[in-house]
C-alpha cells in the first residue's frame, strides 16, 4: 500500500500502527502539505481541526490549530511532495486529498486555488487536473442522489456479458444491506449476485471483502485504461474498494451519470480518476 494510502486510512482509523512520523521524510512531507491546506486561507477552522484530531488523536486542540497556522506560513516545498509520492496515482491522489481538505468549509478561498493549481503543475500532473478534480469535488454536493436518478442512470448504461434485473439481492449481499434502503437492481456473473443498487448506496462484492458504500461516503472511482482492468472505488473513510472482475466496468459510466461527471477528452495518462465530492 502507498503510503499516501496509508495516510487517509488513518482518517478511518485513527489508532492505526502507522501513524504519521515526524522525521521520516514520506510522513514529513504529507503533514507539510496537511498544514498548508489547512492554513492557505490563513484559518484553521472547526471542520479542519477536528480533521487533524482524527490524524493526530490525543493532541490538545488548541495546540494543535496554533501547530497548523504556524506550520502553514512554511512555504510547501513540492519537490519533496512528488518525491514522496512518486507515482501518478498517488499524485493524483494526494491533490484529491488536497481538494478535500480545502473544500471542509464549503469554500475555496484564491489563497487556497492558489496551493492546489501550484501542487497539480509541480507533482506533473496533465494539464486541467486541478479544472477537473475542483468540479468533480464540489459535484456531489451540488447534485444530490435520489431514487428516481439512481433508476434512470441504470437504465442508461448498456452492461456486457452480466446479468442484469430489477430486484433486490436475496444472497450473501442482502445481509450487509441496511434495514432502512430500497433495492432497484442487481448485477450478477455466472449467476452470482455481485452488485446491489440501492436508493442509498452500492452493495458489492470486492476484492477487499463484501461491503455496502453509501452514495454519499463515494468520494472517487478509478481504472488504469486497459482491457480486463478492474474499477477501483474510494470511499469518504479512505478505504478502497476493488471489483472482482472486469467485466464490471459499466460501473464507471453510471456513477459518472448519478453524480454528473462531465466526460470531456482528456490525457492518456493513468490512471482516470473522477472526483465526485469533498467534505
Amino acid at each position: 500500500m502507498a503510503r499516501i494510502d496509508d495516510y487517509l486510512q488513518m482518517v478511518a482509523d485513527p489508532s492505526a500502527s502507522d501513524a504519521l512520523v515526524p522525521g521520516h521524510a514520506a510522513d514529513d512531507a504529507l503533514i507539510a502539505l496537511l498544514a498548508a491546506v489547512a492554513f492557505s486561507d490563513g484559518s484553521v477552522d472547526d471542520a479542519e481541526l477536528e480533521f487533524l484530531l482524527r490524524l493526530f488523536p490525543g493532541r490538545d486542540p488548541a495546540e494543535l490549530r496554533a501547530w497548523a497556522v504556524t506550520a502553514g506560513e512554511t512555504p510547501l516545498d513540492i519537490r519533496a511532495l512528488a518525491h514522496a509520492l512518486p507515482s501518478d496515482e498517488e499524485r493524483w491522489t494526494g491533490l484529491r486529498f488536497a481538494a478535500r481538505m480545502a473544500w471542509k468549509d464549503g469554500i475555496l478561498a484564491e489563497e487556497e486555488m492558489t496551493l492546489l493549481e501550484s501542487m497539480a503543475n509541480g507533482l506533473g500532473l496533465p494539464k486541467g487536473a486541478l479544472d477537473r478534480v475542483i468540479a468533480e469535488t464540489m459535484g456531489q454536493s451540488l447534485r444530490p442522489v435520489d431514487i428516481s436518478r439512481v433508476r434512470d442512470c441504470l437504465t442508461q448504461v448498456k452492461w456486457k456479458a452480466v446479468l442484469r434485473d430489477d430486484n433486490p439481492c436475496s444472497g450473501p449481499l442482502s445481509q450487509i444491506v441496511p434495514a432502512d434502503v430500497v433495492g432497484i437492481a442487481r448485477i450478477g456473473l455466472e449467476q452470482v449476485e455481485t452488485l446491489g443498487f440501492y436508493d442509498k448506496g452500492l452493495a458489492g462484492r470486492f476484492r477487499e471483502g463484501l461491503a455496502f458504500l453509501p452514495w454519499t461516503d463515494i468520494v472517487a472511482y478509478s481504472r488504469v485504461p486497459m482491457l480486463g482492468a478492474s474499477v477501483v472505488v474510494r470511499t469518504e473513510s479512505g478505504h478502497k474498494w476493488t471489483l472482482v472482475d472486469g467485466r464490471l466496468t459499466g460501473l464507471v459510466a453510471f456513477l459518472d451519470r448519478l453524480f454528473g461527471v462531465d466526460d470531456k477528452p482528456r490525457s492518456t495518462q493513468p490512471p482516470i480518476i473522477r472526483q465526485t465530492r469533498g467534505t
